[in-house]
């Protein structure tokens, strides 16, 4: 009994320290414990015990994200979506907590941003190739079309 107890004990000590870097989803953290061979049954008693004293939470996770690449590396929707996708986070959470924090204006407001960064150098009046690759710029960045037109047509014209 004493060795299992240990064992719990080293992979809540791992998947803490994990937590303690950055917030972590319940996926990565389910990975990193797997890869680090603990067995399906610790892994659930770990995830319960997270979960429990609240230091794995999906939905605070997604929530902290998105906010953090809006204030510090703006994207649109479809690759914040994108990126939440590989970290584990459902569907369901992804598009509440997308539709909570960011509005259609916001996402114009992030990519407009983008255009007035990325404009000096760039001459998207008269050349047609700085246009495209302003665009393309932003449709890399996750925007949509309807977004990225509407941006370059308010920043440039």
């Amino acid at each position: 009994m004493p060795e299992i107890e240990e064992e719990k004990n080293k992979a809540m000590k791992f998947a803490m320290k994990l937590i303690g870097l950055r917030r972590r989803s319940e996926s990565e953290i389910r990975r990193r414990l797997k890869d680090k061979k603990y067995g399906e049954n610790l892994i659930e008693d770990v995830m319960e015990e997270l979960k429990k004293w609240e230091y794995l939470d999906d939905e605070k996770f997604a929530e902290s994200y998105i906010n953090d690449r809006i204030n510090f590396r703006p994207a649109g929707k479809f690759l914040i979506k994108m990126e939440l996708k590989t970290k584990g986070i459902s569907e369901k959470i992804i598009n509440k907590k997308l539709n909570e924090i960011v509005s259609d204006e916001k996402e114009l407001e992030m990519a407009q941003g983008l255009v007035k960064k990325r404009i000096d150098g760039l001459d998207p009046k008269d050349s047609q190739k700085d246009r495209v690759k302003l665009m393309n710029y932003l449709k890399t960045r996750g925007f949509s079309g309807a977004i990225i037109s509407q941006a370059m047509k308010n920043e440039i014209e």
